[in-house]
Formats: structure tokens, sequence, C-alpha cells
């Protein structure tokens, strides 16, 4: 390298040359923008063409394997955001993605924000369906009078009142107002949300009433259940319920009573005259069950122990067939009386006339051979029967009349004639349920608009049911249906033993109880009301004679109208808590066992309880409302009135998977459950649904 420099700079100096040639200055080109470093030549052009395609190459790459998302989001979200994978696009309302998990965020007023996982798929056009969440609502309470009553949100405690209650979730909510003193206040609401405010506010009923006392003579202490309430006259606070009531002076009787007070509603007992100590008088007659007067007052029926106060005394004794006996008796304080009293009998004639001839008599259970004879009998009642083979037997009271002699003519009927002329009004199965003859009618099913508590499913209908038929006074007990299904148990539920013989079946399907039915109907020689057609259990058209599930609109009939055309909303009245003893619900026993229980109110079982512990409806049915719920015949439709069916003697839809079922239970405590309307169904058994029987007459 060296010598070549020194050569190179030999030749670029002028005095080294050869041949002294002097070197002109040509002029510069800089060479082409090629620039070479390390061997690599950067073309800007190509560059950036191929930049171009690569980036189209990926556009026509993600256009041709993205898929196009159509995000259904209720109600429309104000902004739509998606996160994930290289990119999205948004094209006529729809995310072009490719397959892959995102996260999805939508917002809008009034709406927690959405934040969902979603997958896109290899499909090339999906659907995502979505739902965004109503915020909280808030709800204001105040009551008059004001501040200081108990406010619960779905019988949970949230405060006393004034009180606005925040963060209530949208939907429906019962809402309980309890105040010392007061009635209980209960409805329902519906919450908006989106944190909109609402208000409720409420005027509370007193739950007591003045009651008024006042005795002769004055100054006597009275006591209201045990508690010392002051002395007569006397006016005072008591609480809305039954109440024992005592009034005590010393030298006098005790005075007791009981009485039911109605709030606001005051009350002013009649005037109280203390009686002094009595004297007491045992009385006995020969014959025995005669009556007792005391001066004019009835007493009851010999043998018969008296007490009075002391003075002069009228005694009469009477009997039907006898002659009446007076005594008059003076009684002293203290002291202990006894008294038999012989009574004379009275006689007449009863002369008897029958057809046909070879009839027997019988009088008062004792056989007296040919009817047609004249007898002398006491004036008093006398059971008188006539039997003849072939013939239904007679049978009436006759009271004979002293100093007039009386002919019964009596013509005896077929047994076929005495059929025609009189209908059972009950009869029994072969296993022994007792049924009732119902009469129906026409009726309105289902509940106003306007009824607190009403559900979309109890929309109003009329119909016609124009067939009589017969009702089992009680639901099929466990006792009944294990001679049916020996291998079969209602359970438990909770604590609650559901199993018990006397206790009402449950845990059944309605295919079983639709079994039962028609074993039963084998039973007493009738037809099957059910056949099985494809593969399904159902009623046969027309219906028969056999027994059966009541239909939807025998059930209101026999439950609701009980045979009249009076209407309440609940099976005790029209108002809530229910009455005393009103049926067997969802008490303070079921706290533990159900979402909603009735507070303060207690029916005295833990689960199902035996059929007919609680007072019968008109009819003479039992358990109708309360105890267990009841399988119906009718498949349910939410509004039966569109299933095109006939209004008159309804049977249901002709197809559907679940079946109707009425009636609260013992695991119902929600007011709007508790009412007569209420509407449930279901295709599968529950440990509290049961079942009850019908058939028709003819």
């Amino acid at each position: 390298m060296t010598a070549q420099n020194d050569k190179l700079e030999k030749e670029m100096d002028p005095g080294h040359s050869p041949n002294n040639q002097v070197i002109e200055p040509v002029s510069f080109t800089r060479a082409a923008t090629e620039v070479r470093r390390g061997g690599l030549r950067i073309k800007p052009i190509p560059l950036f063409v191929t930049a171009v395609f690569a980036v189209l190459a990926v556009a026509v790459w993600f256009m041709f394997t993205a898929k196009a998302v159509n995000f259904l989001i209720e109600p429309t979200p104000e902004t739509v955001r998606i996160e994930g994978g290289l990119f999205s696009y948004e094209l006529g309302g729809r995310h072009l993605l490719r397959p892959g998990t995102y996260v999805l965020y939508a917002d809008r007023q009034g709406y927690r924000t959405l934040e969902q996982i979603v997958e896109v798929g290899a499909a090339p056009d999906q659907e995502i369906s979505l739902s965004m969440v109503k915020l909280p609502g808030i709800l204001t309470v105040t009551t008059i009078p004001e501040g200081g009553s108990d406010v619960f949100v779905d019988q949970r405690f949230s405060g006393k009142t004034p009180t606005s209650l925040a963060d209530i979730s949208p939907g429906l909510h019962d809402i309980a107002i309890h105040s010392e003193r007061y009635l209980p206040y209960d409805t329902e609401i519906e919450i908006e949300g989106m944190q909109i405010e609402q208000k409720l506010d409420v005027e509370l009923s007193p739950a007591w009433a003045d009651i008024t006392l006042a005795t002769q003579p004055v100054g006597a202490g009275v006591t209201v259940d045990g508690d010392e309430h002051g002395q007569t006259p006397l006016t005072t606070e008591i609480l809305q319920g039954i109440h024992d009531i005592e009034v005590k002076l010393a030298g006098y009787k005790s005075w007791q009573t009981q009485i039911e007070v109605i709030a606001s509603e005051a009350q002013t007992l009649l005037p109280i005259a203390l009686i002094k100590s009595d004297g007491r008088i045992s009385l006995q007659s020969n014959p025995a069950k005669a009556n007792v007067t005391v001066s004019g007052e009835y007493r009851g029926q010999t043998p018969l122990n008296l007490i009075l106060a002391p003075g002069d005394y009228t005694l009469a004794l009477s009997k039907a067939g006898y002659s009446p006996a007076n005594s008059s008796i003076s009684v002293r304080p203290e002291e202990d009386i006894d008294l038999n009293i012989k009574l004379e009998p009275v006689l007449a004639v009863v002369s008897l006339v029958v057809t046909p001839a070879g009839a027997e008599l019988i009088l008062d259970g004792d056989s007296k051979g040919d009817p047609n004879q004249r007898l002398m009998l006491t004036a008093a009642n006398h059971r008188l029967e006539i039997t003849k083979e072939g013939y239904a037997t007679f049978s009436t009271v006759i009271t004979p009349r002293p100093g007039f002699d009386q002919q019964l003519r009596i013509d005896l009927k077929t047994v076929e004639q005495a059929k025609a002329e009189s209908i059972p009004q009950t009869i029994m199965t072969a296993s022994g349920q007792e049924m009732r003859l119902v009469i129906p009618a026409e009726l309105a099913m289902g509940a106003p608009r306007r009824e607190p508590g009403r559900r979309s499913n109890e929309a109003q209908r009329l119909v016609s049911l124009t067939r009589p038929y017969y009702a089992s006074t009680k639901e099929i007990t466990n006792a009944e249906f294990l001679v049916f299904s020996a291998s079969h148990s209602s359970g438990s539920v909770g604590r609650a033993l559901l199993n018990q013989e006397e206790r009402p079946v449950v845990n059944v399907t309605w295919e079983q109880a639709v079994a039962y039915a028609n074993w039963l109907s084998a039973k007493d020689s009738l037809p099957s009301a059910y056949e099985e057609r494809n593969g399904k259990w159902v009623g046969v058209t027309p219906l028969n004679t056999g027994y059966r599930l009541p239909t939807e609109a025998e059930w209101a009939w026999i439950a609701r109208y009980a045979g009249t055309k009076k209407t309440t909303r609940f099976p005790w009245g029209n108002a809530m808590p229910p009455t005393e003893k009103s049926g067997n619900y969802a008490d303070i026993s079921a706290r533990d066992l159900v979402p909603y229980h009735i507070k303060a109110y207690s029916d005295g079982f833990l689960g199902s309880s035996p059929g007919g512990s609680f007072r019968p409806n008109p009819l003479g049915l039992y358990d109708l409302e309360g105890n267990v719920s009841e399988w119906i015949h009718d498949i349910y439709l939410p509004d039966p009135s569109l299933s095109g069916e006939d209004s008159v003697d309804p049977t249901g839809p002709e197809q559907g998977d679940y079946h109707v079922i009425r009636g609260a239970s013992f695991m119902h405590g929600r007011f709007s459950e508790l009412r007569w309307t209420y509407r449930d169904y279901g295709a599968k058994e529950r440990p509290d649904v049961g079942f009850r029987i019908v058939r028709y007459l003819e």
C-alpha cells in the first residue's frame, strides 16, 4: 500500500508528470444514488412498493380469515368497545373479527357496564346475544305517624321510617311495614331500577280499640288476659284480637267473657250486674232428659246441677209426651238441695194405612208387625219406619197430639222410583273416601286486572259448569295411596315429616295421580277416566263417570265460590294477615324452610297436617287452600282463553308439557300465593303437591 501511494502522489504532482504534461481539471458528476454499505444497496421505490403489497396482503388475509359477528345487546348500548386479537373492524353494524377470544365492553346510562368474554368461532356469520343489567333503584318510605316503623323488604329488615333504601334490585319486591300498636302493612312494588327514586307513603291504621265496661255495684277490678287494667267504670285500650276479660269484686261471683276486638271499632259492653254467692240444686227426673226452666229461664235437661243466687224460684219440668211439673223453691246462700221429680205420660192415637200390603212396621227401633194398625203413643217424637222387599224404606218422625186422632196414609215407592226422586248428597268410594255432591253454575275464573298481587296468568274468563259432580272432602292420604302403591314414600322436607298415614300424599307426579284414579274406578266398577295415547295419559273424551282429577273450573267453583255467588280474595277474607286457624300455610315454623313465611302466624303444624285439621268450607270440603297444593286435570297454558276450548264444562287445552296446580300449600307464605286465584303449574313431583278426586254424577 505504501508503494502504491507514493506512485499515486508522483503521478499527481505536476513536477513529476511524464513529459511535464499538464493535467486539466474536468467536471465532477455524482454517481447514481446507489450507495454501497457493507456491500448492500437500498432502493427506496422498490421498498415502498413491497411495503404496500405487504399491507394489502395482510388486509386481504384479514378480510378472508375474519368472521362477521353481530352483537345483539339488549338494550342497545351507547358505546361498544372490543379488546383482544390483532385488530377489529366494524362494518354495517357487524364486527369483523378473526376466530379467537375477545373482551367486549358496553355502556349505557342507567345500566351496569357490560364486560363479557366472547368466543368467535369459525362460522362466517355469527350472532352473539347479550343483556345489560339495570342499576339498582331507590325507594323512599315514609309513614303516618311519622318515624319509628320497621321496614322489611322481601321479609328482611331494612331500616326504620323515614328511610331511603338504595341498591334495591329491579323487579317485584314485597314491602312490609310494622309498627307497635298499628296494623301491619303489606304490598308489592315493582322497582324500576336505573337509580330512579320511587316513593311509598303509608298511613298506618291503629291496631287497638277503646273498650268500655261498667258494673253494678261499681269498683270491680278488670283484668284482660290476666293483666290488670283498672276498676269499673272503665274505658281502656285493647289491641285487636280475641281477649279474655274477667271482672272481680269481693263478695260476688267473678264475671268472665271473651270478646273480639276489631281495630278502631270502639265497644261498650252491656252493664254487668254482679251476682252474690249462690246456692246449689241437684235436680233429677223420671224419665230423664226433661227440659228445666227456672222462673221462666231455660237451664237445660235433667239430670241437672243448678247454681242459683239466694231467693225464691219456680221450677218447671217438661218433656214431650208427659205432663209438665211445677215446683216452688227457696234458695239460701251456700245451701245444697236434692230434688227428684216424676213426670206423668200423656197418650195419643195414631192410625196407619199402608199400601201395598205385606209391609213391616218398625217403631223406635222395635218391630211392630203389620203397619196397618191403631197405635197408642206418648205425645213425643217417635221414629217410624216401614219396610217391604222391592220397595224403598219409608222413614219419618211423628209427634202424636193428645185429643186428636192422627191418620197417616203411606204409599211405598219402588227402589227405582225412590232413586229417581232422591240423589244422595254424600257417597263413599271403595277405599273409604267421602265425596260430597256439587251442583255447579256459571262462574268468573281469574282475578281483576287491578287486584293487588294479580299475576299475568290469572286473566278473567266466564265459564259455565252444567254437570253435577262429586268431590272428595279431603285430599288423598298416604294410607289410601299406599294401598295402590305400597312402595311409595312422601318423604320429608327440612325437619317436617310428610309420610305419616293421615297426612296427604305428596311427591307424586300427575301421571301417578291419574293412575290412582283409574285404579279406584276399577275397584268401584266404574269406567276409567284416563287412557294412554301416544305414550301420554289423557282424559277420555268426553269425560265419563270414572274417578279423575278436578278440572280447573270445577276446582275454582268448589274452592272459591263454595256454591254461592260471594267471593273473597283470601280464604279467610280480603285482608292480610290470615285470621287464627285459617289453614296450614308457611307459618313461623317454616321460616327456615321457605324463602317467605307469614310472620306472627302459627297453624300448629310443621309441614303438612292431617286432612280435616281445619274447618271445612260451606260445602263440607277441607284444605282446598292450605296444607298441600293439588294437581288439576287441565294442561297448563298462561292464558287458557287462548286455547280455543269451549267455555261450557271446559277440560283444558289438548296439548302441553305441564299441568295446572291450584291452591296454596304449607310452603306458601307470599300474599299473592295465598289468594284463591293463584295458578301454578308443574310436570314433576313436589313435596307440597298432592291431589283429590272427583267424578260426574252421571
